[in-house]
């Protein structure tokens, strides 16, 4: 007789294709434990892993920061610095992470899926049972050295930040934005000040405020066995099932369960000085909160800051960079989350102007809001964006993880609005918008 098939801990929540790239979305949720895995499977030689955790901090210790560094200088049953990239490399596979202000990623890229599931209970035993030695703080954190300096790898990578003028500026913008009980205020990576005297027992209990198998979301782009897949979960989870904690106990949801920033009432000007040898030059950042990151108003966004700053012909381009030549250019960045963070940056002004470029962007995006729109250019901004989203989608690997996981930290967790990632459909109803809604829209 045959072996009985064990039934797999992992309930399937929904799968489905996408109808503009080549893709199948499949998403599991573990009954056990809580993980959640959503497998993008698409063509090509390389696995793609992003093992995603929504991190939240109300201080600018560096903890998020400190501990991405801690995981891999060993585990549990892997006691070694170094150990998971020497068997990474073994399998044919590169790791690497980084600390963003919401969330923390770990990567694993392999030459197909036998290097990866090889490495897979390895690499998720790092992040979940790190040994977080006072000894590898010492190192890794900070220091004094032999001759009396600042030392340590996230004290000189922060060091180097904290006297960028993009450094300067966004931390200053987001302690405008937001107020002492929103994490997205903080320095996540910690501050030069704060990251001498955090404790070993600070990052720890971190860890386990955080990084919890019911608060991690492993995204896996490319084709993959899913049966293996769920046999090496299920297995990795009997093995570290007394070192986690049960789903039943309360557990906050890291930026869903929290305090939501309050609307801007006014308008606020703060000067950021930063060292550099040019004093005639310097920058404006501008910011201000849009839509709740779901749904489609994000679309709507994204073709709105097209048709405003995407190219040269563009109207804030076209006027403070070609005709008036009062900056070298005018970028624009989007921040998605609860209440999304729109960023527009003129660069390269003269220093004797800035306050003179920042009246004229506001004069200018009022006269966008008060006479007709250019609905040809505006329609050509929404074909673009289409042909962009489907360009990314075929080529690129990140585009779904990316996708995904910011479903995953601001999205509900039933998978009713990652279901969004189906279709563009969006975008053609966006071709029917009338000018009065699109200036409804921005003002």
């Amino acid at each position: 007789m045959p072996a009985e098939t064990c039934k797999s801990n992992f309930r399937k929540i929904q799968s489905f294709k996408t109808d503009y790239a080549p893709c199948t979305i499949t998403q599991y949720v573990s009954e056990r434990s809580g993980m959640q895995v959503v497998v993008a499977d698409r063509k090509g030689p390389k696995i793609n892993g992003y093992f995603t955790l929504a991190t939240e901090i109300f201080d600018d210790s560096g903890a998020p920061h400190t501990l991405e560094h801690l995981i891999f200088m060993g585990s549990k049953n892997y006691q070694y610095k170094g150990l998971l990239d020497k068997l990474s490399s073994r399998a044919y596979s590169s790791t690497n992470a980084w600390t963003a202000t919401d969330h923390t990623a770990y990567t694993l890229e392999t030459a197909g899926w036998d290097g990866f599931a090889q490495i897979l209970p390895v690499y998720l035993e790092h992040i979940l049972l790190p040994t977080i030695t006072d000894e590898a703080i010492t190192t890794e954190v900070w220091h004094i050295d032999g001759e009396g300096n600042d030392a340590g790898v996230v004290y000189s990578e922060m060091q180097a930040v904290q006297s960028r003028s993009s450094g300067i500026m966004d931390l200053k913008a987001r302690r405008l934005l937001y107020p002492e009980d929103v994490g997205f205020r903080y320095e996540t990576s910690g501050m030069t000040d704060a990251l001498r005297v955090l404790t070993p027992e600070r990052i720890r209990q971190f860890h386990r405020d955080m990084y919890q198998p019911r608060n991690l979301c492993l995204v896996i782009v490319g084709e993959v066995d899913q049966d293996n897949m769920l046999q090496i979960l299920d297995e990795f989870e009997e093995s570290i099932k007394d070192d986690i904690p049960s789903v039943d106990t309360p557990f906050k949801r890291p930026w869903m369960d929290s305090a939501q920033p309050p609307n801007i009432n006014k308008s606020q000007i703060v000067t950021a000085e930063f060292p550099e040898e040019d004093e005639g030059v310097g920058e404006i950042l501008v910011g201000f909160f849009g839509p709740n990151f779901t749904g489609p108003m994000i679309s709507v966004l994204q073709v709105l800051l097209t048709y405003l700053c995407g190219s040269s012909v563009s109207i804030l381009e076209n006027i403070l960079v070609e005709r008036e030549e009062l900056a070298s250019s005018v970028s624009y960045s989007l921040d998605p989350r609860p209440n999304s963070v729109i960023w527009l940056q003129p660069t390269g002004v003269a220093t004797e102007k800035l306050e003179f470029v920042e009246k004229r962007l506001f004069e200018i995006l009022n006269e966008v809001v008060s006479k007709p729109l250019d609905m040809d250019y505006m329609r050509d901004c929404i074909r673009r964006e289409k042909r962009q989203v489907k360009y990314q989608a075929e080529t690129l690997e990140s585009y779904f993880a990316l996708n995904i996981f910011t479903d995953y930290l601001f999205g509900k967790r039933d998978g009713s609005t990652l279901k969004e990632l189906q279709n563009l459909n969006e975008y053609d109803t966006l071709e029917e918008w009338t000018d009065q809604e699109w200036r409804d829209f921005i003002s």
